[in-house]
């Protein structure tokens, strides 16, 4: 967990024999990737990435969204495969890599017979010197063929964890980061353009209120934290064309790691809703902190991730469908009128519940979710809540409440 931070921006950073950053992915499987970026000057795709079966760098102009994949959220499957393509030159500071750091197809080869182990994959920088200072990148919006935000790919272009709420207050282009985890191996049948598929369900969100786990995660391990780590890549949704600068402003001295530990103060609540026969789920978060509305707040309001399940909340007059919702301070008379949707053809049941609650209003308060279908009130922090539900959209059909 080293860390160098650099303070003036425009001092430079010379090399008085070696520097190399390392690093060491989270165990993956086969076929498994990372999205990631460089925190030195001059790698290449044949520096650092040398033994990395496939690298590729991404096209944001070539995105239009996947149409098998559930409509109503933000969606970052491609329709034909072209948003990607191979890296073959410089690794850019700031841009994000998708990158197999396996040797072939179908490595890791596991260690031993079952039950296997997850390889982990050190990888070490050394072309170049440190990044510091200013790291602007551009970004592309295809506003035409994607009115609903187009994908761009960054990475941390730091030796050192930043700081993704000051990335978001920082850049007016950037609502919440997105971050893929780790959680499913491709499929035949996840939908998309490829043969197999990675799943829409293995991305988290942050927005600087706070981070909602992906929809695979059965235990909010990936919460996301705030912190982006050395080298750590993510995606953004831009809904205009412009740049978006790193500074060392943003660079913090200690996180450097992939731990989901939340370190704010601040009340928020989040809601999973998951369908046991099927093993698919999702989660929702709602915050209260000062200067945030009722009304719809950049970089603290987000849409919902297109997943196979989908608990969200509406504004107060029933428009949107967000992920997260940032409301302002905690007062026990707001209510939050929420959907639920869901692409499994079959009747099958759903359960409701709190997956995490932090800060001092929300933990001495009673949280109920009112049925508006079935004229039901279950308080939530006394049991969860079970129902049924078949494939459709359901705006309003819940409402939160506290008193």
């Amino acid at each position: 967990e080293g860390i160098v931070v650099q303070q003036n921006p425009n001092a430079s950073v010379n090399n008085n024999g070696t520097i190399n950053v390392e690093l060491s992915t989270p165990p993956l499987e086969k076929r498994d990737f990372m999205i990631m970026g460089s925190p030195m000057t001059a790698e290449t795709r044949n520096g650092v990435f040398t033994n990395s079966y496939n690298v590729q760098e991404y096209t944001p102009a070539n995105f239009i969204p996947n149409v098998n994949v559930p409509a109503g959220g933000t969606n970052f499957a491609d329709d034909n495969l072209d948003d990607w393509n191979p890296a073959t030159g410089a690794i850019v500071p700031g841009d994000g890599y998708l990158v197999y750091p396996q040797a072939a197809y179908n490595d890791p080869a596991y260690d031993g017979p079952p039950p296997v182990t997850e390889i982990v994959f050190n990888m070490t920088y050394s072309q170049g010197t440190l990044n510091n200072g200013t790291v602007t990148r551009p970004i592309v919006y295809n506003g035409g063929t994607n009115p609903d935000g187009t994908p761009n790919v960054l990475a941390n272009p730091y030796a050192s964890p930043i700081d993704a709420s000051d990335l978001i207050s920082d850049n007016a282009l950037i609502n919440e980061v997105y971050f893929w985890e780790h959680l499913t191996e491709p499929s035949a049948g996840i939908p998309g353009a490829n043969n197999i598929n990675v799943s829409m369900d293995d991305i988290s969100m942050y927005n600087g209120t706070m981070g909602v786990p992906a929809a695979n995660d059965p235990g909010t391990s990936t919460t996301p934290n705030g912190v982006i780590s050395t080298g750590q890549g993510f995606g953004i949704k831009a809904f205009g064309n412009g740049n978006v600068s790193f500074t060392n402003s943003m660079r913090l001295t200690s996180g450097n790691t992939t731990l989901r530990t939340s370190t704010e103060e601040i009340d928020k609540l989040v809601l999973k809703v998951r369908t046991e026969e099927y093993g698919i789920g999702g989660y929702t978060g709602i915050g209260f902190r000062a200067g945030a509305t009722a009304q719809l707040d950049e970089n603290m309001d987000s849409n919902r991730l297109a997943t196979m399940v989908s608990l969200y909340s509406h504004l107060e007059d029933g428009t949107e469908q967000l992920g997260i919702q940032t409301r302002e301070s905690f007062d026990s008379d707001i209510k939050i009128p929420m959907g639920f949707a869901s692409q499994v053809e079959a009747v099958t049941t759903y359960v409701i519940s709190i997956a995490d609650l932090e800060g001092a209003n929300l933990t001495n308060t009673r949280v109920y979710l009112i049925d508006n279908q079935e004229n039901s009130i279950t308080d939530l922090t006394q049991e969860n809540y079970e129902f049924k539900s078949n494939k459709g959209t359901f705006n309003e059909r819940f409402t939160l409440q506290f008193e």
